[in-house]
């Protein structure tokens, strides 16, 4: 399982190791999902990550809040993690920037160790700033312009690639501002874990607009539901997807009379209980044709569907493409590019 270290110190951005570790946690979730049912699926996480500190007894509390332990400065490189965060450093002027590198030696000391012991090391905005002296000649980054006069003028051997918002260069890998911490997480997941999972992160925690405008079609085209009645049966049929349809229990299940039932539905969302069935278990099928590597057969027989041909119809009519190729329309992107 890989590990990722997660330094700290006064003054850093901890926004962007908050950030880092629910990124990994969306990791871990996605490759649970991804191994499904089968039957040498591993149920450890793929990720697991901690925060290091010069005092480990001072940041407790915040490990506790990113659901982790804080072990002290890594003294030799067998307590190395895969992979080292190095998060902004907070300052109001060059001045204070450089008084609080100086404080910081020990932690500079400890980036430098990974460096050398060919970890990855990664850092968004202000906290290149705690690479720049420990980085080798001709090494190619990104920083914010907040920064950049500051690095050109004191660091003229490293290579500022200004027109990249992230820079992949060896085992280092930069963004320019703060905004980019998930996808500067992703860079390390793609680097560490295996292309699927890296891929399917891309597409679950990162902007895709043509998604969005997508997701804006699809929910224009779905009717607000507030009738409790209907409500209390689409739970139901949302926790039976994979059973036959049965009107009769869907009723009890709404508290409510068959014809009533009906009545409010016809009413509410202007469809039969059985059309939202279908539509409920498209929308799952979707969602595991994306995330999950089971065969079609399995996810049709998840949602409910014996039968393949009525199958592959339902989805090609809600996505205007058979399930095969919605899986690699969606589940299949190029990483994201060094």
């Amino acid at each position: 399982m890989p590990k990722i270290d997660l330094l700290t110190f006064p003054d850093a951005g901890f926004s962007m190791l908050a950030t880092a570790s629910d990124t990994l946690g969306v990791a871990n979730a996605l490759a649970s999902m991804q191994a499904g049912k089968r039957a040498n699926a591993a149920k450890a996480p793929v990720f697991g990550w901690r925060l290091i500190a010069r005092d480990p007894a001072r940041w407790q509390a915040a490990a506790e809040t990113l659901a982790c332990r804080c072990d002290a400065l890594p003294q030799d490189d067998t307590q190395l993690g895969d992979a080292l965060i190095v998060p902004p450093l907070h300052f109001d002027h060059i001045g204070t920037l450089e008084q609080r590198l100086a404080l910081l030696d020990a932690e500079r000391a400890t980036i430098r160790r990974y460096l050398q012991a060919g970890r990855l090391v990664a850092s968004p905005f202000t906290g290149v700033a705690m690479l720049a002296d420990v980085l080798p000649p001709g090494q190619r980054l990104t920083v914010t312009w907040l920064i950049a006069g500051w690095v050109q003028g004191n660091f003229p051997n490293l290579r500022v690639v200004a027109a990249q918002a992230i820079v992949t260069s060896g085992n280092v890998i930069t963004a320019r501002a703060m905004e980019h911490g998930v996808a500067l997480t992703h860079r390390l997941v793609a680097r560490l874990a295996d292309a699927r999972l890296a891929r399917t992160l891309g597409n679950t925690a990162l902007d895709h607009p043509a998604r969005g405008e997508a997701i804006g079609i699809w929910l224009r085209s779905k009717p607000a539901i507030r009738d409790s009645v209907v409500l209390r049966a689409r739970r139901y049929l949302q926790q039976h997807l994979h059973e036959p349809f049965d009107l009769e229990k869907l009723a009890a299940a709404a508290s409510t009379s068959e014809r009533t039932l009906l009545r409010h539905f016809a009413k509410t969302v202007g469809m039969s209980p059985l059309q939202l069935l279908h539509r409920l278990r498209v929308e799952r099928a979707c969602h595991l044709l994306e995330v999950s590597t089971l065969s079609l057969t399995a996810i049709a027989e998840q949602c409910g569907y014996q039968d393949m041909s009525a199958f592959r119809r339902l989805i090609r009519r809600h996505t205007g493409r058979p399930p095969g190729e919605h899986r690699r329309a969606h589940s299949v992107r190029a990483e994201l590019r060094n």
